[in-house]
């Protein structure tokens, strides 16, 4: 099949057993090789965004997450799909690997939404937090492991990503930062610990066509990567040097402007009095 797609991906892609696929759930393997982002998604170990799947007993949408396996005689990448659930509440109990999170400030921040105004100055909403701002600590086949946690929004399902795994994603096995980063600007290394233990960081400079940006980022357990994210100190974080709203920032560059202008006129003042 001719596609469009990295080699890295294609390869990863070609390793799924799309005719299994296709039996259970409906789903063929054209709706992956020919998108792009959804075939990212599916070989990175991301939750995908909802895909239409149907067969004679099943019609719906889905999420599908793939795995790579190497328990066989060849690697193989195992998938598993997902339905949406209800939304989640304070009132619900929220499991991840069927172990509850007892962590009321995760939960929290979690369930937490809010209002904040677009890059456009349009009012937008949604959730404040990309994942529950800290690990947790479960028990996993006897051993206690931390894990950070995030909502997978189209599914409404809670995923974790191990601390360890999150580590894999910024360091090599020699413990050198890989330059992941945003918009071209690689991660400092302080930036780095934050997200890993959860923190939401403040993260600017210019990107690869030369336009300034500023933004907030938080660790997405769901999408196994750095996502831009709204945080309750959102206004901490825009005292920090984070995007602010286009009246926002109209309203201080004509502070600024007013304090340049009052500083020249008493600027003349002096130089006038001098001269006399």
């Amino acid at each position: 099949m001719e596609t469009t797609l990295s080699k890295d991906v294609q390869e990863k892609l070609d390793m799924i057993n799309w005719d299994s696929l296709k039996d259970k759930y409906g789903i063929s393997r054209d709706t992956f090789y020919t998108n792009s982002h959804l075939a990212s998604q599916l070989a990175y170990g991301q939750m995908t965004d909802l895909v239409f799947a149907s067969k004679e007993d099943f019609s719906g949408l889905l999420s599908l997450r793939a795995n790579m396996d190497t328990s066989g005689e060849k690697p193989e990448m195992k998938v598993r799909a997902f339905t949406m659930e209800k939304p989640k509440t304070m009132a619900d109990t929220l499991y991840l690997y069927r172990q509850p999170i007892t962590s009321e400030k995760v939960k929290e921040a979690l369930l937490a939404t809010g209002e904040w105004l677009g890059p456009d100055g349009k009012k937008m909403g949604g959730h404040l937090n990309a994942n529950g701002g800290r690990p947790i600590t479960l028990n996993i086949d006897g051993k206690r492991q931390q894990f950070l946690v995030s909502l997978h929004h189209p599914t409404n399902r809670v995923v974790g990503m191990s601390l360890d795994s999150v580590r894999s994603y910024f360091y090599d096995k020699d413990n050198n930062l890989r330059g992941r980063g945003m918009y071209g600007v690689p991660f400092t290394e302080e930036q780095v610990k934050g997200l890993i233990e959860g923190n939401a960081v403040v993260h600017s400079g210019l990107r690869k066509d030369g336009e300034s940006f500023s933004c907030c980022v938080q660790f997405d357990a769901a999408k196994r990567e750095p996502a831009i994210s709204h945080p309750s100190w959102l206004k901490q974080a825009q005292k920090a040097g984070a995007e602010i709203a286009p009246k926002q920032r109209q309203e201080q560059q004509e502070k600024a402007a007013q304090q340049q202008k009052a500083s020249q006129e008493q600027g003349q003042k002096k130089s006038g009095g001098m001269k006399k």
